[in-house]
């Protein structure tokens, strides 16, 4: 919605995995104005909280495409390839199968969910515990602008622990 191209590499071939969530209000909240409801029409009915992971990929999957970004299934992700020394090309990735189209892309942002041991080879890992904690992994270039020096970092910091940190942002 703000211009950015996205693109999502998608390791599995299907969406097969069946577990059951359970949903926090204020993700179903989110879920119901990404219309949710119109995609899944059982979705949160009555007091029931809970959803199969393979439906909510699927609600996210509807969602994901009618925005404009763009899915790879059987696409997955093996390392970073810094940029050229003379410029000619900037951050790229190594996937496999290596012949497919999105080796050829280059990207600003890179972001990881691909399990909770997510850690890009030159990257320093940093873990937070915590029970209710769902975590997105996301690695920017640092272009060291004066903007970017001033950005709080808040890596390790959720919801559950910080309200009014949220809060504010919110």
């Amino acid at each position: 919605l703000l211009g950015a191209k996205v693109v999502v590499l998608v390791k599995r071939d299907r969406i097969s995995r069946n577990n059951v969530l359970h949903l926090w209000p204020f993700l179903i909240h989110d879920l119901r104005s990404l219309g949710a409801k119109k995609f899944y029409g059982k979705f949160c009915a009555g007091s029931i909280d809970h959803i199969s992971i393979r439906q909510l990929q699927c609600i996210l999957l509807k969602v994901a495409l009618l925005l404009g970004i763009e899915i790879h299934e059987g696409v997955s992700f093996e390392r970073l390839i810094e940029p050229s020394e003379d410029g000619s090309c900037g951050w790229r990735a190594e996937i496999s199968p290596s012949d497919h189209a999105v080796s050829h892309y280059e990207f600003d942002a890179l972001m990881g969910a691909d399990g909770k041991r997510n850690t890009l080879d030159g990257f320093k890992r940093k873990e937070f515990r915590g029970k209710l904690a769902i975590a997105i992994t996301a690695n920017f270039i640092n272009r060291r602008t004066e903007e970017e020096a001033r950005v709080e970092e808040i890596s390790g910091v959720a919801f559950i622990f910080n309200q009014s940190f949220f809060k504010e942002l919110y």
